[in-house]
């Protein structure tokens, strides 16, 4: 019978100890299964103010200042599909947002900030559809744009009024 030495041996044993304990320890636990949510990105289709809610599944623990930037982020992101059937913003434009009360700060910065990138009823899609998309959102009700960090009258070249905050009622006039 051939002698088998120890050396070889010992890896191979620690290995079945931890699989023995991991395999053990993993049939005792439960898996914890995270609800989902829906979030409501607007987009609005060209030419027109016409907003074409997409709903898109998140998971139920993403709450707070997570879900508001993901929101942000899906619509700066535009659709996954049939992009020319809505207004988007201009690629590369990013965007960050704070909540204080009732009130979102969304500041953009990238392309958007410089002069000529739609017509007058765009830039007003666009922003019906940033107004939609935040005013959806857990506890807010009027959004102030910032553009670079700064309140602005409009986008350089623009003719939407940027210098107050705006809630869905500013587009209904």
């Amino acid at each position: 019978m051939p002698v088998l030495h120890s050396s070889r041996w010992t890896p191979v044993c620690v290995l079945v100890l931890i699989l023995s304990a991991s395999l053990a320890g993993g049939c005792s636990r439960q898996a914890h299964v995270s609800a989902q949510r829906k979030v409501t990105i607007y987009f609005c289709r060209p030419g027109t103010d016409t907003l074409v809610p997409m709903h898109y599944s998140v998971n139920g623990d993403l709450a707070g200042p997570a879900l508001e930037q993901y929101a942000l982020n899906q619509l700066l992101a535009g659709p996954g599909t049939a992009q020319n059937a809505v207004v988007v913003f201009p690629a590369g434009t990013r965007a960050s947002l704070t909540h204080v009360g009732n009130r979102a700060q969304v500041d953009l910065r990238g392309p958007i900030a410089r002069a000529g990138h739609t017509g007058t009823s765009d830039e007003i899609a666009l922003f019906k559809s940033l107004v939609y998309t935040v005013t959806e959102l857990p506890g807010i009700a009027e959004v102030q744009v910032l553009v670079d960090g700064r309140k602005t009258a409009a986008l350089p070249g623009g003719h939407f009024e940027l210098d107050e905050p705006l809630n869905r009622d500013t587009f209904t006039q």
